[in-house]
């Protein structure tokens, strides 16, 4: 019984759930959809009940018939009239009702799927980068994502529970009629059913574990599925003739999956033909005795085939409503996961006394012993790293890859908090400023970036987007990244389109790196932070990208990079290493020190000549 309990009020939650979704985003349909199913349901029952009365009728009207005293007047206007045109009304609504229910389940569909995902978006905007990138995100999303709808399972759980509505009121109405000729076929059919409803939930209970249990392997497919997807892992794939090892994993994980979906496959279908045969069983005996009561005591045909009906359409109900729980149980937890777990997700950041700063110049940025560890991890990457930044100065953070440098950068534009120690812009700690707000200060060019399929133009200026594109500025931000060469080799110019998918081209590394420079210039934001800005750059653009950084005026620039001689125009250099400031000072006075820095100058300079 615990059992059922539970999946009664996981089912009970869920549909609560459901119908919030649907009536907050689509009232009108979700309304039309319940007259609709409750109407329908007793079309059926007045057309059964239609029937008896027919037959009733038919079978006294043979026998005055027979007997020599029936007439044509007594067949058209007699007791048999009303009803013929019941029968008919109802069959005529039903066609009638028919139209209706694809129109508002036609609406319903459309409406829902884009709520759906506006609601989904909606809440991923709430979320901050540090959630974004957390464990616990990743696992509900991919939980969700094996769900049998997966993102949609929410509209698809509702459609099913109008299948599941319709039914209970079928089953509600025609065991009020067994009730009221016979109770104790309403009483055997119920009992014999009980062995039915507890192993369903059973079966339902074990395949909900299994679905927990296989959650790792399908993260593990998916990885080994992404060359199949992706347009960069699928290069890398053929590059290093991975496809058939991959295959072999696949295979060799598909295979694990489907051994376990077998097995509790098998005991499902063990136990489930059992109580089946069971409730049939129970079905069976009150169509027999109700045949033997008919003949016995001459009873009415018609009366006799409203209780076939009703006592059939009662039993088929009752499995009905079980096997949709039973099916609909993994949608009714997809449903709870995606409305409790993922839309309760809150931003890892907490920003307990928010302020909205009023910068009148650019802040001066002071790091205070800050350490840090990602989370889930007691791994520091920062240890007690002090400094400051001056307002509209260039600073230059260099060191080895692992050393933190990127993750000073995160700090900066607070997509996570220092684990301990601060940050401040000013006087204000960096954790009371919303990310939102702060974005309006500091902005980066990381080295994972993404620029989407719009038209050139558009996509410079996107960084500010919802504002009215300025095309000065957009021809500005070109020329800062030199992407104004880019530009004006297309006879479309800022017009020309991105990517293949919309007729466009697709551009190179070092072109996208130069859009995206322009990009994050248009912003124009007083911080503007830099990771590696000229990785993918030729030489020459290289070169004429960064005199245009250094030639910025009022605008503070953290330049982080491994090319150390980029370093020697910087107002101030840190040097990482191992999560810790080695050294730091300006150029001349880390040379002087014949220090670290020194050394990987030396090296920097060694292969940028190429003198050994």
């Amino acid at each position: 019984m615990r059992k059922v309990k539970e999946t009664l009020m996981t089912l009970l939650l869920a549909a609560r759930y459901s119908f919030s979704f649907c009536w907050r985003n689509s009232k009108r349909e979700t309304i039309g959809r319940l007259v609709v199913a409750i109407t329908t349901t007793l079309l059926v029952y007045f057309t059964i009940h239609a029937t008896g009365l027919i037959i009733n009728d038919v079978q006294s009207l043979m026998g005055k018939f027979k007997a020599g005293g029936g007439s044509f007047s007594e067949v058209i206007g007699g007791q048999l009239f009303g009803p013929a045109v019941l029968l008919l009304g109802v069959l005529l609504s039903g066609v009638i009702l028919g139209r209706f229910n694809w129109f508002y389940r036609s609406t319903w569909n459309h409406t829902l799927r884009f709520a759906n995902q506006r609601e989904l978006n909606d809440h991923r905007a709430t979320l901050d980068v540090a959630r974004f990138r957390s464990k616990e995100y990743d696992d509900l999303s991919r939980r969700i994502q094996e769900l049998p709808s997966s993102w949609q399972t929410r509209i698809g759980f509702s459609d099913e529970m109008f299948g599941l509505f319709t039914t209970l009121v079928s089953f509600g109405l025609f065991g009020a009629s067994l009730l009221w000729y016979k109770p104790v076929y309403a009483l055997i059919l119920v009992l014999t059913a009980l062995p039915m409803m507890v192993v369903e939930f059973q079966c339902v209970a074990l395949w909900w574990n299994l679905f927990q249990e296989l959650v790792p392997h399908h993260k593990k497919r998916a990885v080994l599925e992404k060359p199949y997807h992706g347009a960069n892992t699928f290069v890398q794939a053929l590059m290093f003739n991975q496809m058939p090892a991959l295959r072999r994993e696949i295979d060799i994980n598909v295979g694990d999956v489907l051994e376990k979906y077998d097995r509790i496959r098998k005991t499902t279908f063990r136990r489930e033909m059992i109580t089946h045969l069971f409730a049939v069983t129970g079905l069976c005996l009150v169509i027999l005795h109700a045949i033997w009561s008919t003949i016995a005591h001459a009873g009415a045909i018609g009366t006799l085939t409203v209780l076939i009906a009703a006592s059939k359409t009662f039993q088929g109900n009752l499995e009905a409503i079980v096997s949709l729980i039973a099916e609909q149980w993994n949608n009714a937890k997809g449903v709870i996961l995606i409305e409790k777990d993922f839309l309760g997700l809150k931003p890892a950041l907490k920003t307990e006394y928010p302020v909205v700063p009023k910068f009148n110049i650019t802040p001066t940025i002071k790091f205070e012993r800050v350490c840090f560890a990602y989370p889930d991890t007691d791994t520091l990457v920062l240890k007690n790293v002090s400094f400051t930044i001056e307002p509209g100065t260039k600073l230059a953070i260099v060191g080895k890859s692992g050393n933190g440098k990127s993750t000073i950068l995160a700090l900066l534009m607070r997509y996570y908090d220092p684990t301990s120690g601060a940050v401040y812009a000013g006087d204000v700690n960096l954790r009371n400023i919303e990310p939102n707000e702060w974005s309006n200060v500091a902005s980066a060019l990381t080295q994972e970036y993404t620029v989407l399929e719009r038209c050139v133009g558009a996509e410079i200026a996107s960084s500010r987007l919802g504002e009215a594109i300025d095309s000065e500025a957009v021809n500005a931000s070109s020329k800062f990244a030199n992407f104004d060469e880019v530009v004006d080799s297309d006879p479309k110019g800022y017009e020309s389109q991105i990517g293949v998918e919309f007729g466009g081209r697709d551009f190179s590394g070092g072109e996208k790196q130069r859009l995206a420079l322009a990009r994050v210039h248009y912003r124009g934001t007083p911080i503007l932070i830099l990771d590696e800005p000229d990785a993918k750059l030729d030489p020459e653009s290289a070169q004429k990208v960064i005199d245009r950084v250094f030639a910025l005026e009022g605008v503070t620039v953290v330049m982080i990079t491994h090319h150390v001689s980029r370093a020697e125009r910087c107002d101030k250099v840190i040097v990482m290493g191992k999560g810790e400031i080695v050294e730091q000072g300006t150029h001349g006075e880390l040379m002087a020190q014949n220090g670290i820095y020194t050394s990987m100058y030396a090296q920097d300079r060694k292969r940028l000549t190429g003198v050994q």
